[in-house]
């Protein structure tokens, strides 16, 4: 694992991102062509939408230093762009997408326990947060979903539980897709005192989260978490909020895919712990596709996992964050639902509005 080669108070940060600029953004409606705006079928996305999505994409860098600059010419802006291909995109037939650009934590940062990791994600979070309030203003009144990944939902819930629970705002937010990141079942109470657990495919103004690991496995060691009192530590093995993808219910009963979902095939670079930790540009262009008899069954195990079997996963061998654990894939392998479940919320959301 690649390590700071400095403390956290001898590092000159990268320059703060200036939200109320285009290039402060990795994508935004008026950036054209980007890759959150494939498909992987023929579909016509002109026009703006009647929503909007604030994307938070996740850990893309693993350098030497606390945060990472958010220049458009490395390779951690070309590993996000892939995460707006495999992610984003799940929302481009029902919302503008709107992802700041952010000076998100070196990976090191979730296994550093001397404060210096705490601090490099506190500042990735402001980031976050400024992005957050200039989306406001661009959006005007439309309503909003909020979607993260992985560091992505560990500042997604901060944001949330700060800047949305118990406002206005929370009436406005459709839902809030919180993926890949352990959100403990025992700090919900006091992360969200108003904003319920999604228990059905249909309700509005609540949060959906999920973590993807092979059938019997769970996870392992520890990180950073945040909740109202501050920061500390928490250990993935632990009983986490959770939803299944496909059913959006919260019950453990096994759930086939077929006919309710399509994977998402990203071919980009290697997403193998080798391919996201490369130092240089690709210059590979991003395709998407759907997998050919990609159905398996999920289902909710003890501990909130989404826990996945069937054949169709030797493939994801080589992407594995340990052992059974499909980080990587959180969205891929349920891009097909959650883009039904985005427009089905939102249908609903619309009628009882009216």
């Amino acid at each position: 694992m690649i390590k700071p080669t400095m403390t956290f108070n001898n590092f000159v940060p990268p320059s703060r991102p200036k939200y109320e600029e285009l290039d402060s953004w990795a994508a935004h409606p008026m950036l054209e062509n980007g890759p959150e705006k494939l498909t992987p079928v023929e579909e016509n996305l002109n026009g703006l939408k009647s929503a909007a999505v604030f994307y938070i994409h996740p850990t893309g860098y693993f350098g030497k230093t606390w945060n990472a600059t958010i220049d458009k010419d490395t390779s951690h802006f070309e590993r996000t762009q892939g995460m707006l291909a495999g992610q984003a995109s799940a929302f481009n037939s029902s919302c503008d997408i709107y992802a700041p650009a952010y000076r998100q934590a070196t990976f090191f940062s979730f296994y550093d326990e001397t404060g210096d990791g705490q601090k490099a994600l506190a500042r990735a979070y402001k980031d976050v947060e400024n992005a957050f309030f200039q989306f406001l203003e661009f959006i005007g009144e439309k309503p909003f979903f909020i979607a993260s990944h992985s560091q992505g939902t560990l500042h997604g819930q901060q944001l949330i539980s700060k800047h949305i629970d118990g406002t206005n705002l929370s009436k406005r937010m459709i839902a809030a897709y919180l993926i890949g990141y352990p959100i403990l079942k025992r700090d919900t109470k006091d992360l969200f005192k108003e904003i319920e657990i999604c228990k059905s495919p249909t309700q509005v103004n609540c949060i959906i989260a999920w973590c993807t690991v092979d059938e019997m496995v769970n996870l392992e060691g520890e990180t950073w978490t945040w909740d109202p009192n501050g920061w500390k530590r928490l250990n993935r093995d632990d009983f986490l909020i959770g939803t299944n993808p496909i059913s959006w219910k919260i019950d453990s009963t096994w759930i086939s895919t077929e006919q309710k979902n399509s994977v998402l095939n990203l071919d980009i670079w290697d997403q193998s712990i080798k391919g996201l930790t490369g130092k240089e540009l690709t210059g590979k262009p991003i395709e998407i596709s759907l997998f050919d008899n990609a159905n398996f069954h999920v289902r909710l195990n003890e501990k909130g996992l989404a826990e996945v079997k069937g054949d169709f996963f030797k493939r994801f061998d080589s992407v594995e964050f340990g052992l059974g654990n499909l980080h990587v894939v959180d969205y891929n392998l349920f891009w097909g639902s959650i883009r039904e479940n985005v427009k089905l919320r939102l249908n609903e959301y619309f009628k009882e509005e009216n």
